[in-house]
């Protein structure tokens, strides 16, 4: 049986170095990193709001992320993660510490009505996580933590948070004093400024060990072996004597796959720079589809790669797509954003060899925090609330249509050819086309599932392979459609994504399909023969949502003027708020399996390419979750649209719709929402003629 830590030191000869954290024996205490509290003061000194907080908020979104991953994995005890914060018991704050009675902000804290708020990427996991609200400077003074602690086993404490010279400082002094190993996360932590910090960490010196981030993620990785006494081994413990470390070759690579190092990056800029890659583009995608990057010589990246490029958050959802004056009344070019780069979707471009681009997240760039503006981040909000609350993990694929405009010899442009759906001549004719656009998604690493012509003159359209990773999916509709356009500049052509160029033939659309199954499980949990329906309860709840939040979501499906044209009885898109199975005319279709006949997903079909597909994605499947939260049965198909409700005729119709959807207006929050309103309302105002929109796209393409 193993012992415990203590029963191992030997006074006057161990020290606390020779008690590496173990992952069977640690807990993470995270300390007062709340949204109250880290929301820095403008006019604060800057070690605060550019050093000390932004690192602090980084790095423990590193230790948060490698502890966790070792709780998934283990085998015993261990790997907890624990949370206090700042916030009363009552909503007056009477409960309050006298010290915190005394000192001004702190005598009316978070409350009930009110409670505190986390940051993302630092939030606890309903039922995994451990939360302890507290209301004085001392976590072990005001909540039940050292029973909590004996309770799960826990020796050894990591500790990080704010303030370094105060709440730290007072929980670290008061865990060793009780008999628990500390060690404190230098970098993890932080106060007002750099000398109250140091000061903090001094006088922590004689109660904890002191480490880096970097230092403790390579410790608990490296120390994989328990405590024994019964069996010792040549790598059992003794106080004299610490653990052997495993070598390089056989340390757990959980840590690296959560983040990218700087020895990582360093060896990412030598490939790129070894395939001829002068350039990184770091992009976005504002509220309205439009690409805004900057790019920046690879020669003066270094690493590690944080955050090397800023766009003021009036970019982000300000600006209409056809000028750029600023609309929303709550946006200004004051303040400003960082990009934080997602090296997941780094992609060399083929069209520009010489250049690379990754999509990024927006932060603050004062705290660093998720910026509320952020498309990219609010899916990966909604795909991570999934998981949480519903335990579930979706799938999707996309279709994307679009056509091909020739230049004729008097400069006016023409369908490509005059094909018609699933035809050969417009295969036939681009093949060098079509060949090309192939060639360039694959070394992009996008899989093609199918390419057929699709209704009208010149069109195509390119199928994406289903995915069970959302996100990775939505940059590659985006990846996807800018290597059509520059492949078609290449082959002397434009291709529009336009909804509708013609109102005598069909339109483009980007339709999009929809699963889902249980974490952790690899079936498709949508599916259910043995319903009438063929889909399963959570499935018909998810359809239901989306059919009651329809009119609202054309909003951000077809978010354009223009989007409207291409909808209507007859255009396949459907007309009305209604479902069936394999009927391609109405909006939400359910789709069967060629082979078993059995339902597989549900396709979407009331969406195009001027919408931003990550903004799309995420309310379309907060929708369909709000049907599951609430376990909404699915209503009957309906045998004629004429007996369902009409869907709305016009961009302005569906943002009325927009404002009193309660549940899609919450997962915008308020910043987005009063911003997204006020230009999709002025861009529905400045309404333009067909050929108007056709010319300007031509021009753009």
């Amino acid at each position: 049986m193993a012992s415990s830590l203590q029963s191992l030191v030997k006074p006057g000869v161990s020290t606390r170095n020779d008690f590496p954290v173990k992952k069977s024996k640690m807990a993470l205490l995270i300390i007062d990193i709340q949204s109250e509290l880290t929301k820095v003061d403008r006019t604060s000194e800057e070690y605060k709001h550019k050093i000390g907080f932004p690192r602090m908020i980084e790095n423990t979104k590193r230790l948060l992320e490698a502890v966790r991953e070792n709780r998934r994995s283990r085998v015993t005890t261990g790997s907890e993660v624990i949370f206090t914060y700042l916030e009363a018991l009552t909503d007056d704050s009477r409960d309050v510490s006298l010290d915190y009675k005394l000192s001004g902000e702190l005598s009316n804290l978070p409350c009930p009505s009110n409670p505190a708020k986390f940051l993302p990427g630092i939030s606890p996991i309903a039922g995994e996580d451990i939360c302890l609200p507290k209301s004085s400077c001392s976590v072990f003074q005001s909540t039940k933590l050292e029973y909590i602690l004996r309770n799960l086993q826990i020796e050894q404490l990591v500790i990080c948070g704010q303030l370094t010279n105060q709440c730290v400082e007072s929980a670290v002094r008061d865990a060793a004093d009780l008999g628990f190993f500390v060690t404190v996360v230098d970098d993890a932590c932080a106060a007002n400024s750099a000398d109250c910090h140091e000061k903090g960490m001094h006088g922590m010196t004689g109660f904890s060990r002191r480490l880096s981030t970097d230092q403790l993620l390579e410790e608990i990785c490296d120390s994989e072996l328990e405590f024994d006494t019964k069996q010792p081994d040549p790598f059992t413990y003794t106080a004299n004597r610490p653990i052997t470390s495993p070598s390089k070759q056989e340390r757990s690579t959980e840590v690296l796959k959560q983040q990218v190092d700087k020895g990582m990056q360093t060896a990412l800029i030598r490939s790129l720079r070894g395939a001829g890659v002068k350039f990184i583009r770091f992009a976005i995608v504002d509220a309205y589809n439009t690409i805004r990057c900057k790019q920046v010589p690879l020669q003066h990246i270094s690493c590690p790669i944080m955050h090397p490029v800023s766009i003021a958050e009036v970019c982000f959802a300000g600006l209409p797509t056809h000028q750029d004056v600023p609309i929303a009344p709550n946006l200004c070019a004051k303040n400003v954003l960082s990009l934080q780069p997602d090296f997941a979707s780094l992609r060399i471009l083929p069209y520009s060899p010489k250049t690379a681009m990754v999509m990024c997240t927006a932060h603050d760039q004062l705290t660093q925090e998720l910026s509320p503006l952020c498309t990219r981040g609010l899916l990966k909000s909604v795909l991570h609330e999934a998981r949480v609350s519903l335990g579930i993990e979706f799938c999707v694929g996309a279709e994307i249509e679009f056509m091909m405009y020739k230049e004729l010899n008097n400069g006016a442009f023409d369908p490509a050819d005059l094909s018609t759906f699933a035809n050969s001549t417009t295969l036939n004719d681009q093949e060098d086309f079509i060949c090309s656009v192939y060639d360039q998604l694959q070394e992009q690493d996008i899989p093609v599932e199918l390419i057929h012509a699709e209704s009208a003159p010149g069109q195509l359209e390119i199928v994406l392979s289903y995915s069970d990773d959302v996100l990775q999916l939505a940059d590659n509709v985006l990846f996807a459609q800018e290597t059509i356009r520059n492949v078609a500049k290449q082959h002397n052509m434009k291709a529009l994504f336009l909804p509708k160029t013609s109102m005598s033939t069909a339109g483009n659309g980007l339709h999009l399909h929809f699963s889902f199954r249980e974490v952790g499980s690899s079936q498709n949990a949508f599916s259910d023969p043995g319903k009438e329906s063929g889909v399963s309860r959570k499935g018909e709840s998810f359809i239901e949502g989306l059919l009651e939040h329809l009119p609202s979501l054309l909003s951000f499906s077809l978010p354009t003027v223009n989007s409207h044209r291409r909808v209507g009885a007859g255009c396949w898109t459907g007309s009305s708020v209604e479902w069936s199975k394999e009927d391609k005319e109405v909006p939400i279709r359910v789709c069967l399996d060629l082979h078993t006949a059995e339902a597989t997903n549900v396709e979407f079909k009331l969406s195009d390419a001027t919408a931003n597909i990550y903004l799309e994605l995420a309310m379309i499947l907060s929708a369909g979750m709000d049907g599951m939260k609430n376990a909404k049965r699915l209503r009957p198909p309906i045998a004629s649209a004429d007996d369902a409700a009409p869907l709305p005729k016009s961009l302005q119709e569906s943002l009325d719709c927009l404002k009193h959807d309660e549940v899609l207006l919450s997962v915008l929050g308020p910043e987005l929402r009063i911003a997204y309103i006020a230009v999709r309302e002025s861009e529905a105002k400045n309404e333009k003629t067909l050929e108007e929109e056709l010319a300007t796209a031509l021009a753009r393409a």
